[in-house]
């Protein structure tokens, strides 16, 4: 009998890594003069969640990367930024077509 319950919770770890898919490795660059001081992230359409940064900026000419799971089919994300001055910015990327990276220029 344990060794059938291992089995089955194995299937079914199995099963849900299989499909989440790997974490999306995402790039921001910060082509704008704007600081950003914070930063969300979320594939399109769910919760932003935590703040990504933890108390790091992203200079002008900087860039960062993180990580997303279940990220790695979706083609859309959307980002959320606060500059040191208090500006936000929010924008929908576009993933696939710019190879998991987005260019931050300072436009609404």
């Amino acid at each position: 009998m344990k060794l059938f319950a291992a089995a089955a919770l194995a299937l079914a770890l199995c099963t849900t890594t299989a499909l989440a898919g790997p974490p999306l490795r995402l790039w921001i660059k910060n082509a704008s003069p704007v600081t950003i001081d914070k930063l969300y992230i979320t594939i399109m359409g769910t919760d932003f969640g935590a703040e990504r940064l933890r108390g790091k900026t992203i200079e002008p000419k900087g860039k960062m990367q993180f990580m997303l799971e279940d990220g790695v089919d979706k083609c859309w994300a959307d980002i959320r930024m606060l500059s040191t001055a208090g500006k936000e910015y929010t924008y929908r990327a576009s993933l696939c077509e710019e190879g998991h990276t987005f260019t931050f220029r300072g436009r609404p």
